[in-house]
């Protein structure tokens, strides 16, 4: 019964997109069929939404990308809130070669390591999530123009303890 819905659905949809296709031939002229008639097979076909998604301009997977420059920043409590420490971190050939801090914690603060490259900082959460040493760990991601990057991660621990991490400004090297 549910296929029948659903095959409902989809020729009601498809009908919709013909009347406005129709109602936009009709307005643009004759030059307008062809692109019309692609939408209208993408959406009978059942792959409408994804197909039409899949044509947005995209460049290489963000974990491919190995020059870039993100910041991090450390929330005692919600991301969201005023960051505790905030930095501007290069990347070169997969390894931090730059961090810049951002604001007076993050100056008088160090590092053990090095700061964390964005891929390095998003496999340490997903070991955390994994291995369950918090209560709740939640992993935002940024839909943009690098399908499902890490943009966030939230920890809390048994309720004493919260704290967000926030990777944003995500920018590739322009090649020299």
């Amino acid at each position: 019964m549910a296929h029948d819905v659903g095959s409902a659905r989809r020729v009601a949809r498809v009908e919709e997109v013909r009347r406005v296709a129709r109602s936009k031939i009709s307005q643009a002229g004759a030059g307008a069929v062809a692109g019309m008639a692609a939408v209208v097979v993408l959406l009978a076909s059942g792959c409408g939404a994804a197909a039409i998604g899949a044509a947005k301009t995209r460049t290489a997977q963000w974990d491919d990308i190995t020059d870039y420059t993100y910041t991090l920043r450390y929330f005692d409590g919600r991301c969201g809130d005023r960051p505790k420490s905030a930095w501007s971190i290069t990347v070169k050939d997969s390894k931090t070669t730059g961090v810049k801090p951002l604001n007076t914690a993050a100056r008088n603060s160090g590092w053990d390591e090095a700061p964390p490259t964005l891929k390095k900082a998003y496999n340490n959460a997903l070991g955390v999530k994994k291995d369950g040493a918090y209560d709740t760990v939640r992993i935002g991601y940024d839909d943009g123009t690098y399908d499902r990057r890490p943009a966030s991660v939230y920890y809390l621990d048994r309720g004493r303890w919260e704290g967000c991490e926030t990777y944003t400004d995500f920018q590739p090297a322009t090649p020299e």
